[in-house]
């Protein structure tokens, strides 16, 4: 492959990591209830009582607040000061709202700017707005988070306990079945005193009259298969799941431990997915694993105690991972006989969805199966692995506005930093899917309902989607090529630091999953579907 122009960063992908890592230690070195309480019965959730007495860990205290939203931080901007070189999860968490508030203030700036414009504006005014919403993104990271980032680059922010304990990270959207999930997580636990969440709550609050609660989902039956019907409903604010949990009497034990970890993020500054799952990889505190899922789903019995074995057995642990697509919730059995584990074993590039690499379900793990066995792809919405992930496989500020691209980019980062992916034997997750018809609301909603701009996704969006590209090694972004593109300086912004590993090369990635950039296209796998890699 040729030499990407205008990328000043060096060839040398090794090279590339050491000088962030170099970055890094330079700065460091100079710096809803009574609904619940049946729904506890109706999902076999068992009440455990347990000693929730202070946690030792000098990094998880002060306690973050839980509640209520957006909650004032004792000594903020102390912590904030101290968190380069004594860390604590609730600095970490002061860090990211005094980000979050910048960028809130930022785009209702913008929210009202827009709105006083011609809604049907030309390509240049479309353009020129976009270019405005990504700057201003762009420049608040760089602003609040860059200097954080540097500092515990290539590095766990606190030391790893060696006690099987697990953090679920959580990114919910405007979620009415958040707490349920949580009631599911904890209530089917065989050790849920070894639980930790984070969750990231991105609600319609009504605290900003420029920004109405508009479309809040509000369920209004089940339909045969046991889905929520919902009704969209105007000036309503959104169920907030953690004030449900932990006002719940069988739950609040955790919350009042200190086990749930919550940061709270205004409706209007979605971002898509990706920026979630990033904020709430931040509110790790040391647990021994890490597991990302969405904010509906339903547990198995055991589920903790089951992962941790299977990942454990899997050949190449401890960097190893299980990701999947879990079942849905009327497939999902919840108590043993469990059902065989769902496989990752290929993908798509379509047109509509700009040749990005859209992760598929094919096939079941084998009933015989002794131990995990490969596939080439993760899920963002399920994975389990030990908590050095985090540090090899940072989570990317940098993806803002994408959807489609975030798995594949999630895959190859994985891989080429020497963490191989495997299926989940058993199924233990249950997810709800969500046709269109559901009627959740969706992050790309807000740019018709505040900044009158539905279609501007369509011009922010391609931009990240460089950023995976070039990435990936797409042929258009190589010099030389016949329909060459330069990728702008936002797709190139700290790629080093958030690209490729250095364990193994992109192209042999590309290969095991077959995927071919150049004609667009997925190869089969018969050993992913047949498990036959160990």
């Amino acid at each position: 492959m040729g030499r990407r122009r205008g990328d000043s960063l060096a060839s040398s992908a090794a090279f590339r990591i050491l000088a962030c890592l170099l970055a890094a230690a330079l700065l460091a070195s100079g710096l809803i209830y009574r609904r619940l309480e049946a729904l506890s019965a109706d999902l076999g959730i068992h009440h455990h009582q347990h000693d929730v007495s202070p946690l030792p860990h000098p990094h998880l205290h002060p306690r973050l607040p839980h509640l209520p939203p957006f909650p004032a931080i004792d000594n903020e901007d102390a912590l904030i000061n101290q968190t380069i070189y004594e860390p604590t999860v609730a600095g970490v968490a002061a860090i990211l709202y005094r980000h979050l508030r910048a960028l809130h203030a930022s785009n209702r700036r913008l929210a009202i700017k827009f709105s006083s414009q011609p809604k049907r504006g030309g390509p240049k005014q479309r353009e020129a707005e976009a270019g405005e919403l990504r700057a201003a993104y762009f420049r608040l990271v760089d602003e609040n988070l860059r200097e954080f980032e540097e500092a515990y680059r290539g590095r766990n922010i606190f030391p790893v306990r060696e006690d099987d304990s697990i953090f679920v990270s959580v990114a919910s959207f405007r979620e009415h079945l958040l707490a349920e999930t949580l009631m599911s997580a904890f209530g089917r636990a065989a050790r849920p005193e070894k639980l930790f969440v984070g969750v990231v709550v991105n609600n319609c609050f009504g605290t900003d009259t420029e920004f109405p609660c508009k479309g809040t989902a509000e369920v209004v039956g089940q339909d045969a298969n046991g889905l929520d019907l919902l009704q969209s409903v105007d000036g309503k604010l959104d169920a907030n799941g953690i004030e449900a949990f932990c006002g719940n009497v069988t739950f609040q034990q955790y919350c009042d431990a200190g086990q749930v970890r919550v940061l709270y993020v205004h409706e209007v500054d979605a971002l898509g997915p990706a920026v979630a799952r990033y904020y709430a990889s931040k509110l790790w505190g040391g647990e021994t694993f890490v597991m990302q899922v969405d904010s509906h789903l339903r547990f198995a019995s055991r589920w903790d105690e089951l992962l941790v074995e299977d990942v454990k057995l899997a050949s190449s642990y401890p960097r190893a991972v299980l990701s999947t697509y879990p079942p849905g919730f009327v497939n999902l059995q919840a108590d043993p006989p469990y059902m065989p584990g769902t496989r990752l074993c290929r993908c798509q590039m379509r047109v509509d969805e700009d040749f990005l690499p859209r992760v598929e379900m094919l096939g079941h793990s084998p009933e015989n199966e002794t131990r995990p066995s490969q596939t080439p792809f993760m899920a963002a919405g399920f994975f389990f692995a030990r908590a050095e992930f985090l540090k090899d496989v940072p989570f990317d500020p940098y993806l803002p506005w994408l959807f489609m691209g975030e798995e594949a980019a999630l895959s190859i980062r994985a891989y080429t930093s020497g963490w191989n992916m495997y299926a989940p034997r058993k199924s233990l997750v249950g997810h709800q899917y969500r046709p269109l018809k559901m009627g959740n609301p969706h992050f790309t909603d807000i740019w018709g309902k505040f900044f009158h701009r539905p279609q501007l996704m369509d011009r922010l969006s391609p931009t990240i989607h460089d950023r995976i590209k070039t990435m990936m090694g797409y042929p258009e972004f190589e010099d030389g090529a016949e329909n060459y593109r330069a990728p702008s300086n936002y797709s190139l912004v700290e790629l080093s630091c958030y690209g490729v590993g250095t364990r193994r090369s992109r192209d042999e990635y590309l290969q095991f999953a077959k995927i071919d950039l150049k004609k667009r296209t997925c190869g089969g796998l018969k050993w992913c579907a047949e498990g036959s890699l160990q």
